[in-house]
């Protein structure tokens, strides 16, 4: 049977202290081997020393256009901004309203700050909120992870989504499928290394446990969202209670039992690039 590696990246690291707490609780008490870095909010040097103390960990930076403040000046970046200087949530708004161009400055800012903070380079680069499902966030993620020589980026398959899912996308599932054919192809014809496949949507420990079952050969990043909630929390983003059962299922002994059972290797998006951290 082929070998079947498992990145287990928590997302939103910085988006609050609860979630910070709970990704770095999955890493040491659990499975969780990666995660993905909200550089933007003003709490993210005092985010960035909380990962002092996980140096097994791999850290990525979670590309962000749709909360909290964007790193440039709100001056800079005016499509990108509501008439409060922060980012919009509106999908219509990203696609319609949003030069690229200020897309792609305001990103290769949250890198140079992400790579200050860390003092090294983004083991990977993905967006929040799915953004790099369209092409046009795709071409721009690309570009900005050939230019800072980042090795690795999330990919989104057709079969990332769990089912049923989709509908949090706000678009025609249809549509969708598309957009994540498109963008899996740009990606594949980049040049730039990617898990051979993905995994998302909201879990308890036991879709969790199916999920690691059914794993493919290859490489398998699997998309998660642990974390506490806190008032920080609750006021940034609609996913919140939710984040502490993912915790529990990443923390759970029958979760670690699976993965050795199958056989399954535990590894960072560094394993997609070894010779890039030699």
């Amino acid at each position: 049977m082929a070998e079947r590696y498992l990145i287990v990246n928590g997302d939103d690291f910085g988006l609050s202290p609860g979630v910070s707490r709970g990704i770095l609780e999955a890493h040491r008490s659990g499975i969780l081997t990666s995660t993905s870095f909200m550089v933007n909010f003003p709490w993210a040097g005092e985010m960035a020393a909380m990962l002092q103390d996980a140096p097994d960990l791999g850290v990525g930076i979670h590309l962000n256009l749709t909360t909290g403040p964007p790193v440039l000046p709100p001056a800079e970046v005016p499509t990108l901004v509501n008439s409060e200087g922060r980012f919009s949530r509106a999908w219509m708004h990203l696609r319609f309203r949003v030069r690229p161009e200020e897309a792609r400055r305001e990103w290769c800012a949250q890198v140079e700050r992400g790579i200050r903070l860390l003092g090294r380079l983004p083991t990977h680069l993905d967006t929040h909120r799915y953004l790099q499902a369209h092409p046009v966030f795709t071409e721009i993620l690309l570009w900005v992870a050939k230019h800072y020589q980042i090795p690795a980026v999330r990919c989104l398959y057709p079969d990332t989504p769990a089912p049923g899912s989709l509908g949090r996308w706000n678009l025609a599932e249809a549509l969708v499928e598309r957009y994540l054919r498109r963008s899996a192809e740009m990606i594949a014809q980049s040049g730039v290394r990617c898990p051979d496949a993905a995994r998302a949507g909201d879990f308890d420990l036991q879709t969790l446990l199916r999920r690691l079952a059914q794993l493919p050969p290859g490489v398998t990043e699997l998309i998660c969202h642990p974390g506490y909630v806190d008032e920080d929390l609750a006021s940034l983003s609609s996913l919140a209670a939710h984040r502490e059962v993912e915790l529990a299922a990443l923390t759970a002994p029958a979760a670690r039992l699976v993965i050795q059972e199958q056989g399954i290797r535990l590894v960072n998006f560094r394993h997609l690039a070894p010779d890039r951290w030699e």
